[in-house]
């Protein structure tokens, strides 16, 4: 090898992941226990998240779920409650993305659609213990 010779390329570390990403893979998890299917993570439209996301999509061989995933710190309301923050503003945004979605997979339209939340409450300093309540039909309006 010369003076010129190539060095590898060395990849880019992982950075580390945010609470809100933990929390959305811990609502996986929780899901996944309940024998749902995960068909989608972080779905939103091809113009951008502003016109709607929804944090993952599963499935059993009834129901098609719409989740939406809000992650807190125990005894930390710095944001509002996880419920409070599924407002009427965040679910017509969350509607729009459902409906593209749908558009985009008419073979998953014979499944009933129910839209959750998933509270994801971290209870320890180093952000691994956590509680995960499932709220169910959260989100009733399909208008």
């Amino acid at each position: 090898m010369g003076i010129f010779s190539r060095k590898k390329s060395i990849a880019e570390p992982e950075r580390p992941k945010t609470l809100g990403q933990r929390g959305e893979e811990w609502a996986q998890d929780e899901y996944k226990k309940r024998s749902y299917v995960v068909l989608a993570k972080n779905e939103y439209h091809h113009k951008g998240k502003r016109l709607g996301e929804i944090d993952f999509i599963c499935r059993d061989s009834r129901t098609l779920i719409f989740v939406e995933v809000k992650t807190r710190t125990a005894g930390a309301d710095k944001f509002g409650s996880a419920v409070e923050a599924v407002d009427m503003y965040k679910q017509r945004k969350m509607l729009k993305a459902i409906k593209l979605y749908l558009l985009k997979h008419p073979e998953l339209l014979n499944l009933r659609p129910q839209i959750d939340v998933c509270v994801i409450e971290v209870v320890d300093v180093d952000k691994s213990l956590y509680s995960a309540k499932i709220l169910m039909n959260s989100v009733e309006d399909w208008n």
